[in-house]
């Protein structure tokens, strides 16, 4: 019967792990899920991935992605739920090592015992205080209820970090990359030489309902090629990766966001302080990368305004908010006084929040901590934060022992951060940070297994710089 038990174990950790993968997958795939959905939906009125909705105008844009955003969040909670039960199944063969082991599990599962404090807290505010209009029905632009803001963790982050296997995380990435490339290309044509009908209509956001929102996907997008391009040594992969990055800092700055491409400079910024510290020999190719960027900026300057001179005007904005407080509305585009609107309503309600647009003046903070705090308050924006340290704080401390992937997720995690500070959390885009956060994770929360730790890159593929080659 034991040998039976054991026997079992590989089975349920394929299951793990290949529910994790299309979880994974599905969501990475989701931008260009979409736009097929689109191009259906022209044709023939109806949609794919959902029956009763019947797309009219391009003005359903929104509700079109929002619908198919749901059914995806119910495919991957299935897979997050089928994760869960073989893990239980596989715990409970388990015992022995259990018992013996259990610090190290628990270490692990730090992240969600603190996301699962973050949900917990976000139910309980909302029972306390009583629901809005939208804590409980999606709002028709942002489209997240309490719910999706509960269950994004253990759904994407859950699934990220369960792909322990670094192939299979190196797959997903280029999947990523590829896919990213795809729906770029279409949209600097949508922008720049004929309209793409199934877009929507908002010449540089491609499928995305606002030009900022594809500016945060594209905060990811940016960061994923540098790094490829930075750790690739193969010449022509090398080049691919160039190429995928200077197309995506092109449509970055074709939208004109200001904050995601803070985000993208800060983060080479910083991955280059580390090269120089940790792997001096690719500091060179940090610094092509930023030269590539400043070049496509240049370039891009002849078409739309430089997202430099934005930077420039941005100095001034800080000038006059420290001078004049009060009188600088209109610093940052307008987001001073959304801010300075979001820290009033904090003060007034600092434990429970307002709920999901239940501010009393003004829109969205444009910035994902003060809409946190806004939304639900400090005590559950502070553990949202806190599970989010942990993983970054906890890969920081072991970066030199990690993979190459590992860092590029992390970066990628990173730049989204950043890229957050300035931005909302929408039902589209957010999903993508708890997914390279848990992608980022799933190295690290495997390293309390191993005695003595090693990496994945500590032989073999990444070492000899050919990311490609072995994927």
């Amino acid at each position: 019967m034991t040998e039976k038990y054991e026997a079992l174990k590989p089975k349920l950790e394929k299951v793990i792990q290949v529910a994790a993968f299309m979880g994974v997958l599905l969501l990475i795939l989701s931008p260009l899920i979409q736009w097929g959905e689109r191009i259906y939906l022209l044709k023939t009125g109806q949609g794919v991935l959902f029956t009763e909705f019947v797309y009219n105008e391009m003005g359903d844009s929104i509700e079109v992605y929002q619908e198919m955003m749901r059914t995806l969040q119910s495919v991957v909670s299935l897979l997050a739920k089928i994760i869960a039960g073989a893990a239980l199944i596989y715990g409970l063969l388990s015992l022995p090592k259990l018992r013996e082991e259990w610090k190290n599990y628990l270490k692990a599962a730090v992240p969600l015992i603190v996301f699962a404090a973050y949900a917990a807290g976000i139910y309980l505010v909302t029972n306390i205080r009583g629901f809005t209009e939208f804590d409980a029905m999606p709002n028709y632009y942002m489209g997240d209820t309490i719910y999706e803001f509960m269950r994004h963790p253990f759904t994407y982050f859950f699934c990220g970090m369960l792909v322990l296997k670094g192939k299979w995380r190196k797959v997903l990435i280029i999947i990523f990359e590829l896919s990213a490339m795809i729906m770029n290309v279409a949209s600097m044509i949508d922008k720049w030489v004929v309209s793409n009908s199934c877009f929507t209509g908002l010449k540089g956001s491609a499928i995305f309902n606002n030009t900022n929102h594809y500016g945060y996907y594209l905060a990811i997008v940016v960061i994923c090629a540098a790094l490829l391009f930075i750790y690739e040594d193969r010449a022509v992969f090398k080049t691919f990766h160039a190429a995928n990055m200077a197309l995506g800092m092109a449509a970055m700055i074709s939208t004109a966001s200001l904050g995601p491409y803070v985000a993208v400079i800060f983060t080479l910024i910083f991955f280059a302080v580390y090269c120089f510290k940790c792997e001096r020999k690719r500091l060179k190719w940090v610094i092509i990368a930023l030269g590539i960027i400043i070049a496509i900026n240049l370039m891009m300057s002849m078409l739309v305004e430089s997202l430099v001179s934005s930077m420039i005007r941005t100095v001034f904005d800080l000038g006059n908010i420290i001078s004049d407080p009060s009188g600088s509305d209109d610093a940052g585009s307008g987001r001073w006084e959304l801010w300075k609107q979001a820290v009033s309503d904090i003060s007034r309600r600092p434990l429970l929040g307002w709920g999901i647009e239940g501010y009393e003046v003004g829109g969205t903070a444009h910035c994902e901590p003060l809409q946190y705090a806004v939304n639900f308050g400090i005590p559950v924006t502070v553990l949202h934060a806190a599970a989010i340290a942990v993983v970054m704080v906890e890969t920081f401390i072991k970066k030199k022992k990690l993979s190459k992937m590992t860092l590029l997720c992390f970066c990628c995690t990173f730049s989204y951060i950043i890229s957050a500070m300035f931005g909302v959390a929408i039902f589209y885009t957010t999903p993508f940070f708890y997914l390279f956060l848990g992608l980022t994770y799933a190295e690290v929360g495997k390293s309390f297994f191993l005695k003595e730790e090693k990496s994945d890159n500590s032989t073999s593929s990444e070492e000899s710089g050919t990311i490609l080659k072995k994927v």
